[in-house]
């Protein structure tokens, strides 16, 4: 809301158009003169389409899905056939055929299995059970140690207890009792019937409301009869009482999975009450868990033991026998008359031929190996299918089709096996099988009626598990959101994924190759508009060059235009889609305003501001592909200095915040608390339209895209920055990995610095613990962790110590990362998040921008580390083990420059042959000569040395790495100093390729070799030594007056004479300088002692005379505004130009006419924001004035009084305070790394006293004595020193977690790239141009609308062919239509182009060619949403309302809730 300009009167500039209906006038050439050279821009950043990648990853998702779907098919299969191999052996008496083949084929044997035999398999059994309860309980405790929780209540202990020991004691009913008394086929078939209860509760669960819910309530009654059915069927057929406990092996497995399936929209109060209790997977079930599962172990050993001993009498032979079954032991063969086989048991023994045959006991071990790994993969495997949304092909699919599988393979095999007993002898011992069925029923399988009741079994299961086939949880969900109970079951792998995989009552539809689908825009709820995603995206911006913001620009109306295509879904179509954002632009300037003297109370804009006013619609072109013009900004004079509001094509609004320095305190910092205090606080806390309700859960899905004013980047990095602030509710702040952009050796070397710091570093941090520093030029804030205690509050501490002027405004995103660590929250990193920043080209920046980043750095970490005890305690993601991390990291760093002198003299000695002492001073010299310089010289001095002996050093490197490579051929591949080289260079080769699209970096490897004393020693020692210097340091540049174009130039200007630049920049050849002693010889040379600035007369006089003539100009002027009001006239005009197409006209301000506020909240100019100057400058003219209401103005003007009043601090203390700290840290700094030097150097040169023998590659020396006839055999180690071999130790763990903690971030990165990547053809399926509507729905949405919204040929301008084949180009009829001419309706925004395309389309679609096949098709789809969209988007609340204190609001604006200055 804002109040209109006190002035009424229009002027004939602002009814001009952007451009005409035709064309502008200085642009119209005669039909003769129509040919174009249009210039080629590289496209660079994130602008570069890698297609090579895309389809790389496409084939890669395809490969994927198919692999993955083998895997689990096959691990169940191999799972459950194993288990069913050993349950095969434990049956007492068990006797079958031996193969003949190595004794005599003329002959038949039997073998019955030994005891110890038996034993053996009994005993793997239980081990088998054993292993997912021990990862349950090693989970566990792991949970309860590093996450928070609360005690459990003793209901839901009980009842946990009661879930999980049912099924251990039901699982031993049915692997020693029931499974050895039925063949493999049936106790495979048995395997689909442990879904009764689950199926039971899923039953009572139900609403019978709707014929449907009917229809699957009958279904439930069949699949429970059939469930039922098992009880009793094989207990039947095989006539055998002891199978009567089936049911309550069955009942009692199938108890474990009960919770799944009750539903709090059951019928039945208690089903209800349980559906809310076991809606989540709370962290204190893991407490609980901590104990269950070492009792159900326990149950299960307990329950075996009670069997045998009810079977047998006894179960002592288990423990007599243990040692003995994991031996090898004899197993005697019997020779029987010939019977039919399957009738082994009732043979006769004849003749005296009982050859022995000696068992492996690594046979049974092998195959228990076997069975746990293929359970654990198959586990392993389906949960990564879940996460990753290839659920429905690479998990439901295989699990519904391993019992089937497995069918075959075991009747295939138990048929060989009858045919011939020798059929497996190569691979499986000849004693050793299944328990085959009986000859008749494999013959008869499919029509005998076994087969039949098992076809019923497994469609029943497949109906109860239904489930999974339409799975409702995010992208990247935990195993917490995917299952109920946290491990699985050891013996029915298949059953426990599918029942186990937590099932939802209203499904949504997924795509087994994209994700989430879009649903229909059902009636919203104030709790589902209060979740909708709020993204501000806050920029920060200073002396950016025009090429740097040009990035920042294209990106925001990338931005604008993926929110506009989300928002068309929505408002259009009637679909509710997830990754649906609303958006608002805001860029905060820093000293924005220049002025003549202190006093000038009338400032002007700066050169950098009318740069971003000038170049907004050339970004809007570049991002559109065609001619865009974006309408002039409102202009708002603020408390903090001004304000411009522009409306983009997307309609999202872009804010610039202009802050005067003399009004508000400048610098990043004091931005982002501006932004902070405005957004969450001012927009969102003081709202009180909202109850706190919706304020909490606002402030948890609104986030804050902190960016810099170069930053280059694609909506799709901002989405996966997004899935990972959904996926966890703990993520205070999550960071892409950013690409450095610009030219020259210093880019090169930073590009392979961020990409190893990116591909161990920062991976290695987010996989063990937290990432510590979320890069302020881009990354993504959650509100609700900004505003907790002790972070916004915090933020705004002033500095008042000089650790406070390194810690927290060197390096403000590191420590608000601090903040929120020490809060609790956790921070992240995406490195499929691409972003491009430009980096410094120049050294002296680079070293001014790591001098401001390596103090602050150890700052924070050590302010962490001194805080670690709280930290661990509050902040679950943060360890011991991580804090030990980080000191040995800190540890590095800080003896860092002395590892690297000592590496220096080791090189110099391989490399140049000299002694260690001569290398040690030759080395020396160089850094002494530095450090000396560094205290006393100035800045620009130490930069210049630095430099120079950095190019020295580069030189040496090389010559280094040709001596490195002559120690490594002397001392062998073995040798530590080879080992470590080795192993560094295969990490990194490793890492590029797992990082294919950032591969290139690799060659610039060489760069950051040749640079390593310069970035490692000298840097560091110029950090330390310039740590009081507290400027920023990156492109410093002094703002001076704007120049008036009517100044009298001077009328004689003196040429600059050629002077010496190395002269020159050591302070030499200063024309304006005097001194106190001076002396000179014929003008030779002239010495001066004791310098002074001279003064400079004219110059002064020259000065006074240019202020006078601006001030004069400026008087002028204010009396032609008063004289001539019409040549600016603030905002009245009903006529304003809008953003348009390529060919646009004015259109009448209608829809701009926002609601107005009742009159006493309506604040007149104070004298704060009185009418200024700055609106008349460049650009800005165009623009309309607009006023502040009174409560934002209050509020800026509490918040700048509180907190961001421009300070002015004592110099002189806070410079004497920073010396202070800046020489305590380099005493501590020197004695350090000099104390390291010495101990290490002198341990070297005594190293034939005091050393370790390298054990591997020693080398070996024979000699020949002629007078002793003998031959001497000399074996040399090579020789370390103790403390060395320990760091090289302590650098070589660091390579091999980083290595690690690598993989594992890449698995994770894998797995979000395969759930965003689309795979949008379908290689079996009909061509765009035959695809039916109902076909086409099952595309995405967003691309259809994307398509249909672009400006770019909505005019019927022709489009650039420049990639289209010679032949194929209209060049004539293009031209032509260039020189045609013509009127068109003009285009405001994105979604007029959208239902201007679709008027289009569908006017001229039946008889225009030229319309693409997808297009006609899209149109279709798109008509028939919209005809039914209306009614779905009336019953639903707009996104957000502009609501003001009055209780009215304005719809067309998505985020001012408290009548803020921005309207639609």
């Amino acid at each position: 809301m804002a109040a209109r300009h006190r002035f009424a009167t229009g002027s004939p500039e602002e009814t001009e158009p952007l451009y005409s209906s035709t064309q502008m006038p200085e642009k119209v050439r005669e039909k003769w003169n129509v040919f174009d050279d249009p210039p080629r821009e590289p496209t660079v950043g994130s602008e570069v389409k890698r297609t090579y990648i895309e389809w790389g990853v496409k084939f890669l998702k395809v490969v994927t899905i198919i692999t993955v779907f083998f895997v689990v098919l096959g691990a169940a299969v191999v799972s459950k056939g194993t288990t069913l191999f050993m349950t095969s052996q434990i049956k007492k008496n068990v006797t079958r055929a031996y193969c003949n083949k190595k004794i005599d084929r003329n002959l038949q044997f039997v073998v019955s299995l030994p005891e110890v035999e038996r034993v053996q398999w009994i005993w793997l059994l239980i081990f088998a059970y054993l292993i997912p309860e021990v990862g349950t309980w090693i989970r566990a405790v792991r949970k309860c140690l590093y996450k928070l929780w609360k005690m459990p209540s003793l209901s839901e202990f009980l009842s946990l207890f009661g879930t999980e020991t049912c099924p251990a004691i039901g699982s031993a009913i049915l692997i020693f009792v029931v499974l050895p008394e039925l063949d493999v086929v049936k106790g495979a078939m048995l395997t689909n019937a442990v879904c009764f209860v689950p199926g039971v509760v899923a039953m009572f669960s139900r609403k019978p409301c709707s014929i449907n819910e009917n229809l699957k309530m009958g279904l439930d009654i069949a699949s429970i009869t059939a469930q039922a059915s098992s009880f009793v069927v094989w207990p039947l057929v095989e006539n055998n009482p002891t199978l009567y406990l089936i049911p309550v092996s069955v009942i009692l497995i199938s108890v474990g999975w009960w919770e799944n399936f009750v539903s709090e929209t059951s019928y039945l109060p208690f089903i209800r009450a349980l559906g809310k209790s076991k809606k989540e997977f709370k962290t204190r079930t893991y407490f609980i868990y901590a104990f269950v599962a070492p009792v159900k172990c326990l149950a299960f050993f307990c329950t075996a033991l009670v069997i045998f001993y009810c079977q047998e009498g006894s179960v002592d032979f288990l423990f007599d026998n243990f040692s003995a079954a994991f031996q090898d032991h004899n197993i005697e063969i019997t020779e029987v008359a010939p019977v039919l086989p399957g009738n082994y048991a009732n043979a006769s023994s004849v003749g005296s031929r009982n050859p022995i045959h000696t068992s492996s006991y690594m046979t049974g071990i092998w195959v228990w190996l076997i069975n746990i790994s293929a359970t654990y993969i198959c586990y392993a495997f389906g949960k990564f299918s879940c996460k990753v949304m290839i659920q429905s092909v690479s998990f439901a699919f295989p699990i519904n089709l391993s019992v089937p599988v497995l069918l075959s393979g075991l009747i295939a095999m138990c048929g060989m096996y009858y045919r011939d007993e020798c059929s497996f002898a190569e691979s499986i011992p000849p004693y050793l099988f299944f328990v085959p069925p009986p000859l008749m029923f494999l013959q008869d399988f499919l029509s005998h009626q076994h087969a039949w009741i098992w076809l019923v079994w497994l469609l029943s299961q497949a109906w109860i598990s239904v489930h999974i086939w339409s799975p409702n949880c995010d992208k990247l969900s935990s195993t917490e959101q995917l299952f109920i109970r946290p491990m699985y079951d050891a013996f029915l792998i298949d059953q426990s994924l599918a029942l186990n995989r937590r099932r939802d009552e209203n499904p949504r539809n997924y795509r087994s190759d994209e994700g989430p689908q879009i649903t229909e825009l059902e009636p919203e709820t104030i709790e589902s508009q209060d979740a909708i995603t709020r993204i501000y995206a806050c920029g920060t911006m200073w002396h950016e060059t025009p090429e740097e913001m040009m990035e920042f620009l294209k990106s925001v109306f990338r931005l604008d235009q993926d929110q506009c295509s989300h928002r068309i879904v929505r408002e259009h179509l009637g679909l509710k889609h997830d990754n649906y954002y609303e958006l608002e632009t805001h860029i905060f300037f820093d000293d924005a305003f220049i002025r003549t003297s202190e006093d000038d109370n009338d400032p002007h804009v700066n050169e950098y501001v009318e740069s971003l006013a000038s170049i907004i619609d050339e970004a809007a072109t570049k991002v559109h592909g065609t001619t865009v013009r974006v309408r002039p900004p409102k202009v708002y004079p603020t408390p903090y200095g001004g304000r411009l509001v522009w409306t983009l094509p997307g309609k999202t609004k872009m804010i610039a915040h202009l802050k005067d320095k003399k009004k508000i305190r400048a610098k990043k910092r004091w931005s982002q608390c501006m932004y902070m205090y405005f957004l969450l606080g001012f927009r969102l806390q003081a709202n009180d339209e909202l109850s706190a309700h919706s304020k909490e859960i606002r402030g948890e899905n609104t986030y804050i895209l902190a960016l810099d004013g170069d930053i280059d980047f694609q909506p799709e990095a901002l989405h996966l920055l997004v899935d990972y602030m959904k996926k966890n509710k703990t993520l205070g702040a999550a960071c892409g990995r950013i690409h450095p952009i610009g030219s020259g050796g210093m880019v090169w070397y930073q590009m392979f610095e961020y990409a190893v710091g990116h591909w161990m570093q920062k991976a290695t941090e987010h996989v063990i613990g937290c990432v510590l520093c979320s890069p302020g030029c881009f990354s993504l804030f959650r509100g609700k962790a900004l505003m907790d205690k002790s972070v916004m509050k915090k933020y705004t501490t002033r500095s008042t110590q000089a650790k406070h002027y390194v810690q927290y405004d060197q390096g403000e995103d590191r420590w608000l990362c601090t903040l929120l660590l020490q809060r609790g929250y956790r921070v992240e990193y995406s490195a499929a998040s691409d972003a491009f920043t430009h980096c410094p080209e120049g050294f002296n920046e680079f070293y001014n921008q790591r001098r401001r980043w390596m103090p602050s750095t150890m700052a924070n970490i050590l302010d962490l580390l001194m805080d670690y005890e709280h930290t661990v305690k509050i902040n679950e993601n943060i360890s011991m083990l991580y804090i030990g991390y980080q000191i040995i990291l800190m540890i590095g760093t800080v003896i860092g420059p002395g590892t690297i002198f000592l590496m220096l003299v080791g090189a110099f000695v391989a490399a140049f042959g000299l002694d260690q002492w001569s290398s040690f001073y030759w080395n020396l010299l160089p850094i002494a000569v530095f450090i000396l310089v560094c205290a006393t010289c100035s800045s620009d001095i130490q930069l210049f040395f630095a430099g120079l002996i950095s190019a020295i050093y580069g030189l040496i490197m090389m010559a280094v790495f040709v001596g490195v490579m002559l120690q490594i051929s002397q001392d062998g591949p073995l040798a530590p100093s080879s080992l470590f080289f080795f192993c560094m260079a295969a990490e990194f080769i490793i890492a590029a390729l797992l990082h294919p699209q950032e591969f290139n970096c690799l060659k610039y490897g060489v760069i950051y070799y040749v640079t390593v004393p310069s970035m490692y020693l000298l840097l560091v020692i110029y950090s330390v030594f310039n740590m009081n210097n507290v400027s920023w340091g990156t492109r410093e540049v002094t703002v001076v007056p704007k120049p008036d174009p009517n100044a009298v130039q001077k009328i004689e200007e003196k040429k600059p004479e050629k002077k010496d630049k190395v002269l020159t920049f050591l302070g030499a050849n200063a024309q304006d300088d005097e001194g106190g002693l001076e002396f000179s010889v014929n003008k030779l040379f002239k010495c001066m002692i004791c310098t002074y600035k001279a003064d400079n007369k004219e110059n002064e006089q020259l000065r006074k005379i240019q202020e006078s003539l601006r001030d004069l100009n400026r008087k002028i002027e204010s009396l032609e505004k008063m004289q001539y009001p019409d040549l600016r006239s603030p905002a009245v005009s009903n006529v304003t130009t809008f953003m348009e197409g390529s060919k646009a006209t004015v259109k009448n301000n209608v829809e701009d006419n926002y609601m107005e506020a009742p009159q006493d909240n309506v604040s007149q100019p104070s004298d704060e924001v009185m009418e200024n100057s700055w609106f008349y400058d460049g650009p800005l003219i165009r623009g309309e004035v607009h006023y502040l209401n009174r409560n934002e103005e209050t509020f800026w003007n509490e918040l700048i009084e509180q907190y961001l009043h421009p300070i002015e601090d004592d110099k002189k203390k806070v410079s004497a305070e920073l010396k202070d700290l800046r020489d305590k840290m380099v005493f501590t700094f020197l004695m350090l790394n000099s104390l390291y030097v010495i101990v290490i150097f002198l341990l070297t040169l005594k190293k034939d006293l005091l050393h370790l023998d390298w054990p591997f590659d020693p080398k070996v020396n024979f000699t020949y004595f002629e007078d002793k006839n003998e031959i001497g055999v000399y074996i040399t180690y090579l020789q370390l020193e103790p403390i060395g071999f320990v760091f090289l130790i302590f650098f070589a763990l660091l390579m091999v977690i980083q290595f690690f903690a690598m993989m594992i971030h890449r698995f994770g990165t894998f797995s979000q790239i395969i759930t965003k990547t689309q795979l949008d053809f379908d290689l079996c399926s009909k061509p765009i141009d035959e695809m039916t509507v109902d076909e086409l729905r099952s595309r995405d949405p967003i691309k259809i609308v994307a398509d249909l919204q672009k400006l770019k040929g909505i005019n019927n301008e022709y489009e650039d062919q420049t990639e289209v084949p010679v032949e194929m180009r209209k060049t004539v009829s293009n031209l032509a239509q260039t020189s045609g001419g013509g009127e068109n309706k003009p285009i405001f925004y994105l979604d007029e182009a959208f239902q201007r395309r679709v008027t289009q389309i569908g006017s001229t679609s039946s008889n225009n060619p030229s319309i693409s096949a997808f297009r006609k098709k899209s149109l279709a789809y798109v008509q028939q949403r919209m005809s039914i969209a209306p009614n779905r988007v009336s019953q639903a609340r707009p996104s957000v309302q502009l609501r003001y204190p009055n209780g009215k609001a304005n719809e067309n604006f998505v985020f001012d809730e408290n009548g803020s200055d921005v309207e639609a």
